[in-house]
C-alpha cells in the first residue's frame, strides 16, 4: 500500500512539519475519518523532500466532523446509552 505524505510550513517557527495521512480504525471515536499524523520537522523543504521525494507540500486539512459525538459530558452510564442505544 502507498503511504501519503504531506510537508507542510510551520508559521510559529518557520520550519516545516512531515505528517502522513491515513484512515481512523474502527476502535476510533473518528472511525473512518481522515487521520494526519506528525512524523517529523525539517528546517526546509528541501530537506524533507530529500527524504520524502513524493511527499506532496502545503497545508492539507483533514476536514473531520464530530457532529457523531455528544455536546455535553457524561456519566460512564450515559455514555453507554448514547452510543448503544436505551436498551442496553
Amino acid at each position: 500500500m502507498s503511504r501519503d505524505f504531506t510537508i507542510e510550513p510551520d508559521t510559529t517557527y518557520g520550519d516545516y512539519s512531515l505528517y502522513e495521512w491515513g484512515i481512523y480504525e474502527d476502535n476510533s471515536v473518528l472511525a473512518g475519518q481522515s487521520r494526519k499524523t506528525f512524523i517529523k520537522t525539517y528546517p526546509t523543504v528541501e530537506d524533507a523532500l530529500k527524504d520524502y521525494p513524493n511527499a506532496s507540500v502545503g497545508h492539507r486539512n483533514p476536514n473531520n466532523t464530530f457532529n457523531h459525538l455528544p455536546d455535553q459530558s457524561m456519566s460512564a452510564r450515559e455514555e453507554e446509552s448514547f452510543f448503544q442505544g436505551e436498551d442496553y
